[in-house]
């Protein structure tokens, strides 16, 4: 009986100090707890910048010579590339040369043959441009109203109005610094015109509506559809060679085209100085 007391001492015993020893654990690991927590915001983050401010330097200085290779890589690539595009431009500029050169030959034998078969050129064409502020069409007159500015002096009633397609019309009234502008479309219009392929000339009216009519053309006229009619000059009152309109239909009785220009798109056209117009008393005389 005595050894079975004994034995149970020690069995009390050992429980004892494992439990007074996993009492002293859990109190250690608290601790730990604490003190990672306090290091963590205190001595981690010093550290932690402490490690910043010693590696930032000795990092900049490691990428100090990767750094200048590249720099030199790329004014290397900079200098070969201006290399290149100046030896292509001295290239050109030889050619260039060689094209200038033939230009004042070309221009020599043109005016040879120019006097040989005495011709005359075109006065130099003045120009000035124009914003149009306003449209009008009703039955009877198809216009545009532009603003002319301090050009207003110099225009005069006839000069021709262009725009980047070809020509629109005519200065019909000047009043100001304003003037309207009679559109080819205008039932008055009358344009002498030429086709750009055949060379038959003819009449270009206004109808008042989208479609212009060409009349006076010759009987045996090589007109086709979809030919562009130019200016012919005839009358002195528009220079030569402007584009005005495309045949659309040839039929037995009646031949009809399109301008190039449509009237509500027009913002900026262009109004050419330009009437070589005898006087009445040059003209009487020609007579």
């Amino acid at each position: 009986m005595k050894r079975q007391k004994a034995l149970f001492l020690k069995e009390n015993y050992v429980l004892r100090v494992l439990k007074n020893f996993m009492m002293a654990g859990l109190f250690v690991m608290a601790l730990l707890l604490i003190l990672v927590h306090k290091i963590d915001l205190g001595v981690v983050s010093g550290v932690s910048k402490g490690l910043f401010y010693i590696t930032a330097p000795i990092m900049h200085t490691i990428t100090l010579p990767a750094d200048g290779i590249s720099l030199a890589y790329k004014k290397t690539s900079e200098i070969m590339n201006v290399y290149k595009e100046n030896k292509h431009l001295k290239k050109q500029n030889k050619q260039l040369f060689l094209l200038k050169d033939r230009m004042k030959a070309i221009k020599a034998e043109n005016k040879l043959l120019k006097e040989l078969l005495h011709h005359f050129d075109i006065p130099e064409i003045k120009t000035t441009t124009a914003r149009v502020i306003a449209e009008t069409g009703d039955a009877f007159a198809n216009a545009l109203i532009i603003y002319l500015g301090d050009h207003a002096s110099e225009v005069k009633p006839g000069y021709a109005v262009v725009d980047a397609h070809g020509l629109i019309g005519r200065i019909d009234l000047i009043s100001g610094k304003y003037a309207r502008v009679s559109l080819i479309t205008d039932i008055n219009s009358k344009i002498p015109v030429i086709s750009a392929i055949s060379r038959d000339r003819g009449i270009l009216t206004g109808t008042n509506n989208k479609e212009l009519k060409l009349i006076f053309t010759p009987l045996l006229a090589e007109l086709n559809r979809g030919d562009l009619l130019l200016t012919s000059g005839v009358g002195g009152g528009l220079p030569p060679d402007i584009p005005i309109a495309r045949i659309k239909k040839i039929e037995m009785d009646s031949i009809t085209a399109l301008p190039l220009f449509d009237p509500s798109k027009v913002e900026i056209v262009k109004i050419l100085f330009y009437d070589v117009m005898p006087s009445p008393e040059e003209l009487k005389e020609l007579q």
